[in-house]
C-alpha cells in the first residue's frame, strides 16, 4: 500500500501537469487567433467619417477579447482602451490578460499579454501569454 501511494501521487501529479499543460496549449492558440483577426479588423479601416484610411483599434479589442475568453476560464480578460499599449507582464495579476491595439506608422499591432488561469496552481506551472499580431494598413485611393 505504501509503494501504491507514492506512485499514485506521481501518477497523479503527472496527470494534473499534462492536463494543465494542454489547457495551456488550447489558451495559446486561442490567443494567436483572436489577436491575428483583431489586426485585421484594426487594419481595415473605420467606418463613418473617419474614414477607410484610419485604422479601427476600438473594434479590434472586443475582437480578440470575444475569442479568448471562450477557452479562459476563469481569467479576467482587460481591453485597455487605444492606444495605450499593454503593461508589463510582471504588472498584470495572476488570472488575467490585457488585449491593446497600437498603431505606428503604416501598421497595426494587436497584443494579448498576462497570465490565465489554468487547473493547476503549483509554483513554476504559472503560464504566462505574450501574443502580438502586427498587420499593414489597407488604404484606399479615391
Amino acid at each position: 500500500m505504501v509503494e501504491f501511494a507514492m506512485v499514485a501521487g506521481v501518477f497523479l501529479l503527472l496527470l494534473l501537469t499534462a492536463v494543465s499543460a494542454s489547457i495551456y496549449t488550447v489558451q495559446r492558440s486561442a490567443a494567436v487567433t483572436a489577436v491575428a483577426a483583431a489586426a485585421r479588423v484594426a487594419a481595415s479601416g473605420t467606418r463613418g467619417a473617419r474614414g477607410a484610411n484610419t485604422p479601427d483599434l476600438v473594434d479590434a479589442l472586443p475582437t480578440a477579447a470575444r475569442m479568448v475568453s471562450r477557452v479562459m476560464i476563469g481569467t479576467r480578460v482587460r481591453q485597455l482602451p487605444p492606444p495605450s499599449p499593454c503593461p508589463s507582464l510582471s504588472s498584470i495579476p495572476p488570472r488575467e490578460v490585457d488585449v491593446c491595439a497600437t498603431a505606428a506608422g503604416d501598421a497595426v499591432a494587436v497584443r494579448l499579454r498576462g497570465r490565465p488561469a489554468g487547473p493547476l496552481s503549483l509554483p513554476g506551472l504559472d503560464w504566462s501569454l505574450d501574443v502580438v499580431a502586427q498587420v499593414h494598413v489597407v488604404t484606399f485611393a479615391p
